[in-house]
């Protein structure tokens, strides 16, 4: 099985153009690997030396900087204190009638449902408009009446004038 990496020389044009990849993106933190991809692809877009993994590009890095020490440098960009957990007292207090206070509770919650449901269905029923008394009232479009001279009466109590017209 042949291996695809190139077998890569360090020269110093090389790492200029490593560390102009680096612009922006630092291989360290919890975010080192988003930031090597972009470093990756920018270095290989640069160099035009496609068949270079990033597992070389850490190497290298790896050599110029203790990047162990600058990870356990790095903040946390979100608070991450470590505090005791503990169940709560009810879960361990006396089970000695698991089955009946389950049976009473789930009893009650059945009773409950079946009122809210009755309360709902009776809603229901009331604003729901009912099939032996029609709707009466008319349902009729709004629409702009013109001005015209054949017609009586005004379109409304104030005349519009002609310097401003509202909407």
């Amino acid at each position: 099985m042949a291996s695809t990496e190139e077998v890569l020389v360090w020269t110093p044009e090389l790492e200029v153009s490593l560390f102009h990849s680096m612009k922006g993106h630092k291989p360290v933190g919890i975010n080192r690997h988003f930031h090597m991809a972009c470093i990756h692809d920018k270095f290989a877009t640069s160099t035009g030396k496609r068949n270079i993994s990033s597992k070389q590009i850490w190497e290298h890095l790896q050599e110029l900087y203790n990047l162990q020490a600058l990870d356990d440098l790095e903040n946390l960009p979100f608070p991450n204190d470590e505090t005791e957990f503990n169940l709560p007292d009810e879960i361990f207090e006396s089970n000695a009638k698991p089955h009946s206070s389950a049976s009473e509770s789930s009893a009650v919650a059945d009773e409950g449902m079946t009122a809210l449901l009755k309360l709902k269905l009776q809603g229901l029923a009331s604003n729901s408009p009912n099939a032996s008394t029609p709707d009466s009232s008319p349902k009729r479009k709004r629409t702009r009446q013109v001005n015209s001279a054949s017609s009586s009466q005004p379109s409304s109590p104030h005349p519009p004038s002609s310097a401003k017209r509202r909407r």
